[in-house]
């Protein structure tokens, strides 16, 4: 009975790594993404549109994210890991930032609330980002001095 506690313990660890990890590839490749069309608008250069394959390939990193964060936020009942479900909904609203859905980003602000001080101030933070995105402030300007700091750094 003991081994079953502990391989579920270790099984929840690894999913929870996994997640923070498809997270961060997520967020990273949007950024990058985002980035480049920046780049080349300023340049003014037309803004590249994707080829179907690196389409495919960034919806499919994407949609791993959020699949992957949602279900472990379907735990939460279940799980006493406030500061990691939190996290999942930072990571979620910022992946919905850089999507520029910014209604969706929002929402997890609003749940962003719910998690204390620090999920206060997450929630904060984050809602500044959409207002100044949604303002054109551009990142130059501090819009996302706060999204530099790795995700994986806890």
């Amino acid at each position: 009975m003991k081994l079953g506690f502990l391989s579920k313990i270790f099984e929840g660890a690894l999913s929870i790594e996994k997640t923070y990890n498809a997270c961060d590839k997520a967020i990273n490749q949007l950024r990058e993404h985002n980035e480049k069309i920046k780049q080349m608008e300023e340049n003014g250069e037309d803004a590249p549109s994707l080829s179907e394959a690196e389409k495919s390939a960034l919806d499919e990193v994407v949609n791993n994210a959020i699949t992957k964060a949602t279900q472990l936020l379907s735990k939460e009942s279940e799980r006493n890991w406030p500061g990691v479900f939190r996290e999942m909904h930072r990571n979620l609203g910022t992946i919905y930032l850089e999507q520029h859905e910014y209604e969706k980003a929002r929402e997890k602000c609003e749940l962003l609330k719910n998690y204390g001080e620090v999920g206060r101030l997450d929630a904060e933070d984050l809602l500044q980002r959409v207002e100044d995105r949604e303002s054109g402030k551009t990142d130059a300007e501090g819009a996302d001095a706060q999204s530099d700091i790795p995700v994986t750094e806890r």
